[in-house]
């Protein structure tokens, strides 16, 4: 028999209409982005490595998973690889994370802020940046050493319109510095994001439309439009994750890149395994999560090893902070956390409290009470929001008086776009106590 102890769950769903109608819209909409993407593809071409830092992927999470991020974009990084992705967020989301990327130094910031009524958010700041660096003149006369710094200010915006898709936008600022002379440079990206199926997504992006252009000195750096369009799917309550990308340079005739990205969660959702390659690099990774109510907060490794140099080049390690907090989400409250289902007590009773704060009205829910061994007890559920307080007198579905042990919950609201919020915790304790009394005792003579 295996125990099942206190689970903390937090995830999203996506569960769209089944009627032909909404087949049908959403087998259009991925027509019409197909043709779109064919016709981009075939006219494009590839160039130039201005920008390059916009192309190695920030987080251990997106770099593990071979950099396949435009079809899935969950996360803040979005912002990053297909800003359309962000309307999935229901949380603030904070990533930082620090890579040596050989002999430089890579950071990056990142939050994101979904609301209610005004779409979705973001910023992120980019840091690249090398010393030391020998230098000569045409003659051959060694001049010292200097720096090289990139940094890129990324502001982003999302919206869905109707429920299959939704846009998004970048506005970009890059500085750059080599030696003495420094550029300045504004782009920007446009990004597309289908929901055509309950487990399945779709991204587009054109990336640095219009630049950034940097200019140095009599030296200008255009950073190339990158096209990007890339496949999410989600399985097994969203514990394998399958992502594929790719990736198209403009002006320079190289060939398609591509990304494959794996992610796998044995223990949902604190541990999760990833790997993935691209056409340079594989490359591994885990993360390891921890959620409460209001907050939670990860921890993201990746390694990733340079095939395409036939491995001269050094293992690339990177390391991340994940951070959720407030947002829209959902959770229960029960008082006490521990109680006796006796006829003749105080405290026979566990009050359930609800809290909840979503995007859009609620259209059913429901909250189930499971057992240590993640057996059913006891189901509530209905129509329209849930009641803010429930009441539970320790019996089972059947009336029979539950076992002693702890108890667990998971709430599932559905809205009226069908967006899932789900979360499951520990609620509280069954003892089986006596009715209360005094009891006398009578010395013997």
């Amino acid at each position: 028999m295996v125990k099942c102890v206190g689970r903390k769950l937090c995830i999203v769903h996506r569960v769209t209409n089944t009627s032909n109608e909404s087949r049908v819209r959403c087998l259009l909409f991925l027509l019409l982005t197909s043709y779109f993407l064919l016709l981009t593809f075939g006219f494009a071409q590839d160039g130039g490595v201005p920008g390059a830092l916009l192309n190695y992927g920030m987080s251990p999470r997106t770099i593990a998973m071979g950099k396949a991020f435009t079809g899935l974009a969950d996360d803040q990084e979005a912002a990053y690889y297909n800003p359309a992705g962000l309307t999935q967020l229901l949380s603030h989301n904070i990533k930082t994370s620090y890579l040596p990327a050989y002999g430089a130094q890579l950071g990056y910031l990142g939050y994101a802020l979904p609301t209610r009524k005004f779409g979705s958010f973001g910023f992120s700041m980019i840091y690249l940046g090398s010393n030391n660096i020998d230098s000569w003149d045409a003659h051959g006369n060694y001049l010292g050493t200097f720096g090289v710094t990139q940094n890129c200010f990324t502001f982003s915006y999302a919206f869905q319109p109707i429920m299959p898709i939704a846009f998004g936008v970048n506005l970009k600022l890059m500085t750059s510095k080599i030696a003495q002379y420094g550029a300045l440079g504004m782009g920007g990206d446009l990004g597309l994001f289908l929901f055509p199926g309950g487990k399945y997504t779709f991204g587009v992006t054109c990336q640095n439309i219009l630049g950034p252009k940097l200019k140095h000195n009599n030296q200008t750096d255009e950073v190339p439009i990158t096209l990007r369009s890339g496949v999410g799917l989600k399985m097994y309550q969203d514990r394998i994750i399958i992502a594929v990308d790719i990736d198209k340079k403009m002006l320079e005739n190289t060939s398609l890149g591509y990304h494959v990205g794996l992610e796998f969660i044995p223990i949902y959702p604190t541990i999760a395994l990833r790997g993935g390659v691209d056409r340079n690099c594989v490359s591994i990774g885990m993360g390891i999560t921890n959620n409460w109510n209001k907050f939670s907060l990860g921890i993201d490794y990746a390694v990733e090893l340079h095939y395409a140099s036939s491995y001269l080049l050094p293992l690339r390690h990177k390391i991340g902070i994940v951070v959720n907090f407030a947002g829209f989400r959902t959770w229960v409250d029960a008082t006490p956390k521990q109680f006796s289902p006796c006829p003749g007590r105080k405290d026979n009773i566990a009050w359930i409290d609800v809290h909840y704060n979503t995007k859009r009205q609620i259209e059913r829910w429901q909250l189930l009470i499971k057992n240590q061994y993640g057996e059913l007890v006891r189901t509530f559920s209905g129509w329209d929001a849930p009641p803010l307080r429930l009441s539970w007198d320790g019996l089972d579905d059947i009336g029979r008086v539950a076992a002693d042990g702890k108890y667990y919950y998971e709430i599932l609201l559905v809205d009226e776009i069908g967006e899932t919020i789900e979360f499951s915790d520990f609620l509280t304790k069954i003892t089986t106590l006596g009715p209360e009394g005094e009891i006398e005792f009578l010395p013997q003579e």
